[in-house]
């Protein structure tokens, strides 16, 4: 895995919603293009979720605790500009208690990836989908 930029939490706008109607799954995804979600198995991803894009750069501006926070985390494992482990640094540090998972085309083992995440941020609730058909994921 490459060790990309180290992102720091910052002040972020307040957080301003209201009501208690049933709401859809929040999704936030970060460099995934619109066809990489298309491709995702259905048992990832509800039909009805309200899915936001965001940069790696931008995550200033998400809400990731808290009562809006996002339910769903979705990023590649590794692109040019961050990989898994920076993520779940940030997602940790930002207090994040939804789910997060990394998608990669093909991985001879997910097992490792797992446990290097795991050991650098335990209170993450984190997985990997390799998009071949092989994680236990695709058959939920």
């Amino acid at each position: 895995m490459m060790d990309g930029p180290d992102r720091r939490q910052t002040a972020r706008p307040p957080d301003v919603t209201g009501g208690s109607e049933t709401r859809a799954r929040r999704v936030v995804t970060i460099g995934l293009s619109p066809e990489a979600l298309s491709v995702l198995p259905r048992n990832i991803l509800d039909p009805k979720a309200h899915i936001v894009q965001s940069s790696y750069e931008g995550l200033d501006m998400v809400v990731l605790s808290g009562p809006n926070a996002p339910d769903l985390v979705l990023t590649p494992l590794l692109t040019p500009v961050f990989d898994a482990l920076d993520l779940a640094r940030y997602l940790s540090q930002a207090g994040y208690r939804g789910r997060y998972l990394a998608l990669v085309d093909a991985l001879p083992s997910a097992k490792l990836i797992r446990a290097e995440v795991e050991a650098q941020s335990p209170d993450l609730n984190f997985d990997l989908i390799v998009l071949d058909g092989t994680t236990p994921l695709h058959s939920l």
